[in-house]
């Protein structure tokens, strides 16, 4: 059994997703990965993942839709999101802060930023009791 933190990336960007599964599997995480956003909730409920990193716009099905659907789900719900997005807008961020994420990157953003705040949200989550 891996004690690697298990991290999901939902972006339908190749590049992005690419070059960001790469750079947290040189950190020490697991990562899976999906361009498809029909298929993100299904494989966050076999992933199980520590962390979900988002994108927000993508194809057929918005990242905030995403982020009401694994809220409503009992598998999915608590699991912590962090959106990266190109949608820079003070709305935008707000209403993805309403709908319970716990942080948001603009792209292009720092990945040592991300990291710091993944760590971190996986620390805090880990010493928060059930």
């Amino acid at each position: 059994m891996s004690l690697k933190k298990r991290v999901f990336i939902a972006d339908d960007d190749e590049a992005v997703l690419t070059s960001l599964q790469r750079l947290l599997q040189l950190s020490d995480f697991e990562v899976e990965v999906t361009r498809h956003p029909k298929e993100i909730v299904d494989k966050i409920k076999a992933f199980r993942p520590d962390i979900i990193l988002l994108d927000l716009l993508m194809p057929n099905l918005g990242g905030l839709e995403i982020c009401e659907m694994l809220n409503s789900d009992d598998q999915t719900q608590g699991i912590p999101i962090i959106v990266i997005s190109a949608l820079g807008r003070e709305e935008d961020i707000k209403r993805a802060y309403r709908l319970g994420v716990i942080g948001y990157f603009v792209k292009p953003y720092d990945f040592n930023d991300l990291l710091k705040e993944i760590r971190r949200t996986i620390a805090y989550k880990e010493a928060k009791p059930e």
